[in-house]
C-alpha cells in the first residue's frame, strides 16, 4: 500500500508552452521542490540552447560534463533518490519537463539493462538495415518497434549481446509512489508564436556564441548532433559559413538556418503533443489556476 506522503505532480508538456513558469508558481503554493525532466538541462554549459530557467531551484540540471554520456537509468535512479529526500524534508515533489521518457522511467518504474560502452560503440558502427535484420532473429518485437531507429536498434543490440536478454522482454516494476500528471494545453498558433520569438530572443542572447564556445572546448560537431535542434542547426550553420571563402553568404545562411530551426522545432512540439496525448491519465490544464484544484484535492490526505 502506498503510504499517503509519497505523492508527486509531474507537469508536462511541449517545448515554450510554459512549463517553468507554472512550476515556479505551483511550488510555492505548495511548497514543494521541482525536479527537471529535460535530457539536455543536464549539461552545463548549455544555458541558453536548453532554455534552463535558473530564476528558481530545479534539482537535475547541470549536473554533468557536454562529452559525458547520461542514460535514462542513471536519471531514474537519481530522481527517486531526490523524490525520497524531498518527501522527508515535508515538501512536494514536481517533475516539471519535456522529455517523456525520463518521466515515464520514473512513474511507471521501467527496468533497465546493463550496459556495455565499448560493445555499444562497436554495434554502432552497423548501418540501419544491417541492425534490424540481425536483431530479427534474438528480439523480433524490440526490431519492429524500432525499425527505423539506428539508436534504439543498438540499444536493443546492446541488451541482447551483453545481457543474453532481450531488451522486450524488461518489464515495469511500478515504485512505491502516487503521482498526478498535468499537461498544459496551449493553441497550435500560440504555441508556434513562442516557439518563433523565443528563438529569436535566444539568437539575440547569445545562442550562437554558446555553441561556438562548445565547439571551441572540443566538442565536436557529431557531438553536438545529439544535443536537440538548437544545436543541431546552429552547428550546421557554423560549418557552412566557415566554408564561405569569401563569407559574403554568411548572413543569407544565418537566415536560413533560423527559419529552419523554427518549423523543426514546430515539428518536434507536436510530436511532444502527440506523445502526451496518448497517456489518459494526464489532465490537461490552460492555467495556473486549473491547476490548483486538481493539486490541492491530490495533496490531501497527507500527514504534513
Amino acid at each position: 500500500m502506498i503510504k499517503p506522503n509519497n505523492k508527486i505532480v509531474v507537469i508536462v508538456g511541449p517545448t515554450a508552452s510554459g512549463k517553468s513558469d507554472l512550476a515556479k508558481h505551483l511550488i510555492k503554493k505548495f511548497n514543494g521542490e521541482a525536479i527537471s525532466a529535460d535530457s539536455r538541462q543536464i549539461y552545463r554549459h548549455m544555458d541558453i540552447g536548453t532554455g534552463k530557467d535558473k530564476t528558481f531551484t530545479q534539482h537535475m540540471i547541470d549536473i554533468r560534463e557536454p562529452f559525458e554520456d547520461y542514460s535514462v537509468a542513471e536519471y531514474q535512479k537519481e530522481v527517486y533518490q531526490l523524490i525520497d529526500e524531498i518527501i522527508n524534508h515535508e515538501k512536494v515533489p514536481f517533475i516539471v519537463g519535456g522529455t517523456g521518457l525520463y518521466i515515464n522511467a520514473v512513474i511507471y518504474g521501467y527496468q533497465f539493462p546493463k550496459t556495455n560502452l565499448k560493445l555499444r560503440t562497436k554495434i554502432e558502427k552497423l548501418g540501419t538495415n544491417e541492425l534490424y535484420n540481425r536483431l530479427k532473429k534474438y528480439d523480433p518485437i524490440s526490431a519492429e518497434k524500432n525499425k527505423d531507429n539506428h539508436r534504439r536498434l543498438v540499444r536493443a543490440m546492446e541488451s541482447y549481446l551483453y545481457n543474453r536478454r532481450p531488451l522486450s522482454k524488461y518489464r515495469k516494476k511500478k515504485p512505491d509512489l502516487e503521482y498526478l500528471m498535468l499537461g498544459i494545453d496551449i493553441p497550435r498558433k500560440e504555441l508556434y508564436e513562442r516557439i518563433d520569438k523565443r528563438v529569436d530572443a535566444r539568437i539575440k542572447e547569445g545562442m550562437i556564441e554558446e555553441v561556438k564556445k562548445l565547439l571551441e572546448t572540443g566538442i565536436s560537431h557529431n557531438r553536438l548532433q545529439r544535443f536537440g535542434l538548437e544545436y543541431r542547426y546552429i552547428s550546421e550553420f557554423l560549418q557552412k559559413a566557415n566554408s564561405q571563402k569569401p563569407m559574403t553568404n554568411s548572413s543569407t545562411i544565418k537566415f536560413e538556418m533560423i527559419q529552419k530551426l523554427k518549423y523543426k522545432i514546430h515539428a518536434f512540439a507536436r510530436r511532444q503533443f502527440t506523445w502526451f496525448r496518448k497517456n489518459r491519465e494526464i489532465i490537461w490544464i490552460k492555467s495556473e489556476s486549473d491547476a490548483v484544484k486538481p493539486i490541492r484535492k491530490f495533496l490531501q490526505n497527507r500527514s504534513f
